[in-house]
Formats: structure tokens, C-alpha cells, sequence
């Protein structure tokens, strides 16, 4: 398994056959007792010496798809907010979801299907395995969407956020990304962001 790090009790299935039954479950259960595998959901695992090894962001569409990784993880990761995220947060266009495991939180927000894209699949080398994860602009707009009720479009809400203003963000994809929503707050937001941090 070391070539194959993530897999699931359908992976198994597949792998064993005949073999896959009730006592293999009952060693399921105990080599997780060990340690030997980590449980991230039901029926999917992780070797377990990989739990200091991993970025827990590698995990998460991998948890529950599709998803890609966006809003506070991606925007930490871009440098757009200064915080520290410690939940994977993601979006999806399926229900919302909350998982906990060893690895940490994951939460996945639910928005439109229309809407559902803007990012690219990255590959961790190491670990050879790949993961979705939003592009800057789609993580900012992804962002305004999910928070639309509560945020006003003033500068001054937008500076408590402490968005990077040497950030370059790309005018063109923010506004276009803002246009799958169809939502006229989110248009607002967008352009109301593009005026204050997107220079020219």
C-alpha cells in the first residue's frame, strides 16, 4: 500500500475479492486501534505514518467529491489573509458537510452548480496525489457568495478581513468568476473589491 496511500473499504473489494469479508473488516478495526491506518470518513483510510507527513489540504477533495479546496484554506495559502486556517474549508455542489479526523476539521459549503469551478488540480509530488484547489480570484468570490448576507461591501469591512493589498489579483477572472453566481450581491461585492484592491 505504500504505492497507494489513500483508499477506500470499495478499493478493498475490489483488490481482494473473495477475501474481503468479515474478518478482514474485524483486521480493518484493529489496525486502526494500532494506528496502522487512520480513518478520515467512513470506508476511507490513510496509512497512518502519513499523519505528520501530509497537508491535510491534500486530503480534502479526496474526502468528499467534488469539492475543491477554496475560501479561508485558499485564501491563507495564496497570502490574501494573514490568518492561519486550521479547518480545510472547501466548496462543493453537493449537500454541505463537516468531517473531523485526525488530520483535522473539513467543511464542505455548498454552492450552486452553475457556479461550481475556477480551480485547477494540483499534484503533491511526494505523495502522488492530486487535489483540486480554487484559483485566488475563485477563492475570494467563492468567499463573497458563502458570506453575502453579512457583508456590506464597505472598505472598511473588506480592511477587517485584512485582504493583501500587494496581492496581484487578476481583474478580469474576478469578474468573471462573480457572473457564474448570478447573484447581484455577489456582482456588488466583486466590484466593489475590484475598485478598492485591483489597481488601474
Amino acid at each position: 500500500m505504500e504505492d497507494f496511500p489513500l483508499f477506500s473499504t470499495k478499493d478493498l473489494k475490489l483488490i481482494l475479492g473473495a477475501d474481503f469479508d468479515r474478518g478482514f473488516l474485524n483486521n480493518i478495526e484493529n489496525w486502526q486501534k494500532k494506528g496502522y491506518i487512520i480513518q478520515l470518513r467512513r470506508g476511507f483510510y490513510i496509512l497512518g505514518h502519513l499523519k505528520h507527513a501530509i497537508d491535510p489540504m491534500v486530503l480534502a477533495s479526496k474526502m468528499y467529491a467534488p469539492s475543491y479546496i477554496s475560501l479561508e484554506t485558499a485564501l491563507s495559502y495564496y497570502g490574501i489573509i494573514p490568518e492561519a486556517v486550521f479547518t480545510a474549508t472547501s466548496v462543493t455542489s453537493r449537500e454541505t458537510k463537516e468531517f473531523s479526523n485526525d488530520f483535522g476539521k473539513f467543511t464542505f459549503q455548498k454552492i450552486k452548480k452553475e457556479a461550481f469551478g475556477g480551480y485547477e488540480t494540483v499534484k503533491n509530488k511526494e505523495f502522488d496525489i492530486s487535489f483540486n484547489l480554487a484559483l485566488p480570484e475563485k477563492a475570494l468570490v467563492d468567499f463573497f457568495y458563502l458570506n453575502r448576507n453579512i457583508l456590506d461591501g464597505s472598505r472598511e469591512q473588506f480592511e477587517g478581513y485584512r485582504f493583501s493589498e500587494e496581492f496581484r489579483y487578476n481583474r478580469k477572472r474576478l469578474l468573471g468568476f462573480s457572473e457564474y453566481f448570478r447573484n447581484k450581491k455577489v456582482s456588488f461585492l466583486t466590484s466593489n473589491f475590484v475598485k478598492f484592491y485591483v489597481a488601474g
